[in-house]
């Protein structure tokens, strides 16, 4: 797996020029009054990059190749997790230490912001690997289908249960617990079947 984190590493820098960009503009937003965006753009920007590693190591010039060396299924999945996930966990953390410093933040503030990036990282990372292994080259067109689902049904939710104030009655009647367990349940739920299906898919790929 080492070698495969390696790999990757090299082939994020081919992209520098793009995560530079990205980084400048997560941090443009963080020092402004719309930080939460910028501590939110990182796990799409990580995911994204990650997705366009997977759709190229899954090409046909590349992955006769790649997939003869000495790896498993298990770990090449494990390493696409962990690098579309680490990287933007932890530069989530520095950004809100900086906004933190920046707004005034309380420590509480900076919790609930760090927690919801890395859920957050968690569900793109979830999207983005399964739809490019399943996908390949027809993946840009998938994946704006599925989100489109997804945001779909959660303003289908949202607006079934509106109350009168705007907020989902079902929703405002929940303690803060329920909120924080149901959306870390359900992260958590949506990160393991990702990832049973992304090894489901790669087994069965003619590679």
């Amino acid at each position: 797996m080492k070698g495969l984190v390696e790999r990757d590493m090299i082939a994020m820098g081919k992209n520098r020029l793009f995560l530079i960009v990205m980084l400048a503009l997560c941090v443009f937003y963080t020092v402004s009054d719309m930080y939460i965006m910028g501590v939110l753009l990182i796990p799409m920007l990580f995911s994204t990059v990650c997705g366009a590693m997977v759709r190229n190591d899954l090409s046909a010039p590349v992955r006769r190749t790649l997939f003869a060396m000495p790896f498993s299924a298990g770990e090449y999945i494990a390493e696409k997790y962990l690098i579309a996930t680490v990287p933007a966990c932890l530069l989530a953390v520095v950004l809100q230490a900086l906004s933190a410093v920046v707004h005034r933040q309380s420590f509480a503030q900076s919790v609930v912001v760090v927690v919801f990036a890395v859920l957050f990282t968690a569900l793109s990372a979830s999207i983005e690997i399964p739809v490019n292994i399943i996908f390949r080259d027809r993946a840009q067109l998938a994946r704006i289908c599925v989100l489109a689902v997804v945001m779909a049904i959660v303003a289908l939710a949202i607006f079934v249960g509106v109350g009168a104030d705007g907020v989902p009655t079902a929703i405002a009647a929940m303690p803060l617990w329920v909120w924080y367990g149901g959306a870390i349940a359900c992260t958590v739920a949506a990160l393991a079947s990702s990832v049973a299906v992304s090894l489901h898919a790669l087994r069965v790929a003619q590679l």
